[in-house]
């Protein structure tokens, strides 16, 4: 099926997507998990068969709870968020093959909870081997997750070591503020004595001069007579 991006936006704007819930106990099991594949398979055709934009999906309510779902998109972006499906086009009007993706929720499927999988072109033969081996795969690391959670780092220790990095910095800057207050300190009280030793000096001068002056006023005097 091709579709514009344009017309992709405008239908999901005026309808909710067709969803097709897919019912039934399936497990992890590979026979269980192929009968899944072509359940799912099944329930996207018919909307496609009628002309429908939508997807089918299967819930898993038992921990580790995870939902697949089979979704139309132009682009490898969940249903959700077709408004932002234009962002990636620079042409809206032009038609485009709509795909299919296997969009995968859980909690512990990774940090976004949300993992998307191409699957095929909406108009190609859709194979359930293929999808049965992408459902095995996702099931398997939401599986793997729920029981060996991946490990974090304690807020507890986060916060320590924080807190240490941050009294650190503090003494450091305290230490450069002490120098640095203590070299002006320093430099003042030199410019000071320099002050004061060239004033000693410009008095000593002048003094001296003043008496060279007056030891010679007298000559001068007695010359005129």
């Amino acid at each position: 099926m091709e579709i514009s991006v344009e017309q992709y936006q405008a239908y999901l704007k005026d309808n909710e997507p067709e969803r097709r819930v897919v019912s039934g106990n399936y497990t992890a099991e590979p026979t269980s998990v192929a009968q899944l594949a072509t359940a799912l398979i099944q329930s996207l055709q018919e909307l496609l068969d009628e002309g429908r934009i939508g997807f089918s999906s299967y819930e898993v309510v038992a921990a580790p709870a995870v939902t697949f779902s089979l979704e139309m998109s132009p682009i490898n972006l969940p249903m959700v968020d077709a408004k932002k499906a234009n962002q990636f086009f620079t042409d809206e009007t032009a038609p485009v093959t709509l795909k299919v993706y296997l969009v995968t929720r859980s909690e512990f499927i990774n940090v976004s909870k949300l993992h998307i999988d191409y699957f095929a072109d909406s108009d190609a033969e859709f194979s359930a081997e293929r999808l049965a081996t992408m459902l095995s795969e996702k099931w398997a690391v939401v599986e793997d997750h729920y029981k060996n959670p991946p490990a974090l780092q304690p807020a507890a220790a986060v916060t320590e070591a924080t807190t240490k990095k941050t009294a650190t910095k503090k003494k450091t800057t305290a230490k450069k503020s002490t120098a640095k207050k203590r070299t002006t300190k320093t430099a003042t009280a030199e410019k000071a004595t320099s002050k004061k030793t060239t004033t000693s000096k410009k008095t000593t001068k002048t003094s001296t001069t003043k008496k060279k002056a007056t030891a010679k006023k007298p000559l001068l005097k007695r010359r005129s007579r």
